[in-house]
């Protein structure tokens, strides 16, 4: 019998690491994800991180891959064909200056993601022409298992921002600066709905699960018209990551049975009707 002890380390074990990436792209590059789409990146990025292949195809198993996609039930094996589908057409933008001047990077997240369902894998190729923002300094580190506790689909990309600046005690925004760097696009583009809906909910994921405390100031321009944000930040200290497994914070893997229901399901539907619905 596996204890207690054995389990909290196998689950901290799986929820530990850090992104790391240099501080400038977290600050300015401008990418919009679901948090189960940040998932999926980040821990394809994280293991290449930590096995010293960085950038290259990772092999993880479909039972972790449907837990880090936060899926359950009869539909997870179509839910997850459709989400890798979308995933692989994401683009992010990237700004950078070197001694032939000024470039601007569109790029997909990822080249490719490949289902094995007789070895139990899918295998995840990240794209290698954002490798450079990843290697080098100076570089701002994000730790995955905040990412695992958000609520907000806009909590990890503010996390990135914020914290890239964290040795600052008030960093300063136009509004439609921050709007660029989350990937609003047109959406609220009134500002209490950009606030009710993005910033408040995002700040109150950073200052719950994050190493960060947050608050959010407003200054108003002509009419009235809120122009600026200004974000105050303060490091604190939070339990460790093994701490808060015991505590009950994260769930643990899916069981022998549910993974190959998945992939009897996920190979059957391909086989059989080819759909994608």
């Amino acid at each position: 019998m596996i204890s207690k002890n054995s389990k909290i380390k196998k689950i901290a074990q799986q929820k530990k690491g850090v992104i790391r990436a240099k501080t400038d792209f977290f600050r300015t590059a401008r990418y919009g994800l679901t948090l189960v789409e940040y998932r999926i990146i980040y821990i394809t990025l994280l293991m290449g991180q930590q096995n010293g292949t960085p950038f290259e195809p990772q092999t993880i198993s479909i039972a972790e891959f449907i837990e880090i996609c936060g899926l359950k039930g009869q539909s997870s094996y179509s839910e997850v064909r459709n989400l890798s589908k979308t995933l692989l057409s994401k683009v992010v933008e990237v700004s950078y200056k070197d001694n032939d001047g000024a470039h601007l990077l569109q790029c997909t997240w990822l080249t490719s993601v490949e289902y094995h369902a007789k070895q139990g894998t899918v295998t995840i190729t990240p794209n290698k022409a954002l490798q450079p923002f990843f290697d080098g300094k100076p570089f701002t580190e994000t730790e995955f298992y905040f990412l695992i506790k958000f609520k907000s689909q806009y909590s990890e990309r503010l996390y990135e921002i914020l914290k890239s600046f964290e040795f600052k005690p008030l960093v300063d925004f136009d509004i439609d600066d921050l709007r660029k760097r989350l990937a609003i696009g047109h959406q609220y583009p009134n500002y209490a709905h950009f606030n009710k809906y993005v910033l408040e909910p995002a700040i109150e994921d950073i200052c719950e699960f994050t190493d960060l405390d947050v608050s959010i100031h407003e200054k108003r321009g002509q009419h009235n018209k809120v122009e600026h944000v200004f974000f105050t930040i303060h490091k604190k200290n939070i339990p460790k990551l093994a701490e808060r497994v015991e505590n009950g914070e994260f769930s643990s893997d899916l069981s022998d049975e549910e993974q190959l229901l998945f992939l009897d399901k996920l190979l059957c539907r391909y086989e059989c009707d080819g759909s994608d619905e």
